[in-house]
């Protein structure tokens, strides 16, 4: 070759400035200040239609469980005691709808209709 050394990329900048630090100088543009509220609202909004997801898998789950249980009352000679446990399940049931309704205050229910129909 000529002898000569190769011009790297970062030559470009002054020496003890990295591409990173110039490219922070300008403040936060209308734009991207949008966006970050836009990117807020949507992981507010996916983070609470995930926790109505697990609440309706609870209820069905805990609904599932309390109608096996009564599928014993008549096979069982402790019948009194299989009521009352199943009771115990309903009104866990029972909390967790009214999470569901809690989660939906202000809300439009059709958004998050999906996420709950299934409990």
């Amino acid at each position: 070759g000529s002898g000569g050394f190769r011009k790297r990329k970062h030559d470009n900048f002054p020496h003890g400035q990295r591409r990173e630090e110039k490219e922070n100088v300008n403040p936060p543009s209308a734009l991207m200040t949008s966006f970050k509220s836009f990117q807020l609202e949507l992981d507010t909004r996916h983070d609470k239609y995930e926790r109505l997801v697990k609440l309706s898998r609870d209820i069905t789950i805990e609904s599932k469980r309390t109608i096996f249980l009564l599928h014993r009352f008549t096979s069982a000679p402790n019948g009194e005691e299989i009521l009352n446990e199943s009771e115990v399940k309903l009104d866990a049931v029972r909390r967790k709808i009214k999470q569901v309704a809690q989660e939906l205050i202000g809300e439009d229910m059709y958004q998050f209709h999906r996420a709950i129909s299934p409990g």
